[in-house]
């Protein structure tokens, strides 16, 4: 990644690489509701962890040429530290997938305000900076996210066991990757922070299809979602990243944030769910918030 010293452009390029983000991973979340989903979720996280790994060396051998190599120049202590990350990630996404299989899509990104409270917390213990224009974003965010969660109580109640929790623990374990991929970019260089952590994913991949070695693999709709997801989140992790490098771990947990309005609006239009008017609330605090944070830098 390129040095720049203007907080302005960095900001503004923060913002605009997690908003695409945000819309690349909208896509790709919707297509984890295949109907091979609810047998053996462990062959499409493991086939999707597999081709996430072709498209990320692709990329890297295309954009940073010299960093693929450097990538695995390196195998120290500090190369397990990028897997572990990669594990703790992957564990996140097993249990989002878990969810986003079978709960409404308006419960399963709420586990965002878990999110934006632990990231915040890191990036402060960090040294970041909580301005008052911050303070003042986090605190609209988590206001408009209390207010929805209070109304949508009751589709809380009627989810069955264990399943309710399963976004808030994604939003802790998200809430606490997110800020440490920022830090491993800063320490490691952002190729082999993308490239390690992604075979992080991949073992956990692997690891859990073991355990459970049900399914099949000649399921020609997998073969397909799984592709196009997996292509999708390589991109829009690569611009997660890119919003962490410019814009540090508070501005990216705020952004990031907003992946309600993205996920409902595409799970509304993918599969009809309800989009109520309270949504367009973020829509606003969105374009808003992303103008006050520019302009306040």
């Amino acid at each position: 990644m390129y040095p720049i010293e203007s907080p302005t452009l960095l900001l503004t390029l923060a913002v605009a690489a997690e908003t695409l983000s945000l819309v690349l991973f909208g896509r790709a979340n919707t297509l984890w509701r295949s109907p091979g989903m609810a047998e053996y979720p462990q062959r499409f996280v493991l086939l999707r962890s597999v081709m996430v790994i072709v498209w990320v060396h692709l990329g890297t051998a295309i954009l940073a040429p010299n960093s693929l190599g450097a990538a695995y120049g390196q195998l120290d202590f500090s190369s397990l530290i990028l897997l572990g990350l990669g594990i703790f990630g992957g564990l996140g996404l097993v249990l989002f997938t878990l969810s986003i299989r079978s709960m409404p899509a308006q419960l399963v990104f709420f586990g965002g305000s878990l999110h934006l409270m632990v990231a915040v917390a890191v990036g402060w213990l960090l040294g970041e900076l909580i301005s008052p224009l911050r303070l003042v974003v986090i605190a609209l965010l988590l206001a408009a996210q209390i207010a929805i969660l209070w109304r949508d109580r009751g589709l809380w109640v009627r989810q069955q066991g264990a399943l309710r929790f399963l976004p808030f623990l994604v939003g802790i374990i998200w809430g606490t990757y997110f800020p440490l991929y920022g830090i491993a970019i800063h320490e490691f260089g952002f190729w082999r922070t993308l490239i390690s952590t992604e075979w992080g994913v991949l073992i956990l991949a692997i690891g859990w299809a073991l355990l459970r070695r049900n399914g099949r693999w000649n399921d020609r709709l997998m073969w397909r979602n799984m592709a196009e997801q997996s292509v999708l989140s390589s991109v829009g992790q690569a611009l997660s990243g890119a919003a962490l490098w410019w814009g540090g771990v508070i501005v990216h947990s705020i952004l990031t944030n907003f992946n309600v309005l993205v996920n409902v609006s595409a799970f509304r239009i993918r599969f009809g769910e309800r989009f109520e008017a309270k949504y367009v609330l973020y829509f606003v605090l969105y374009v808003a918030l992303a103008i006050a944070l520019v302009w306040g830098s």
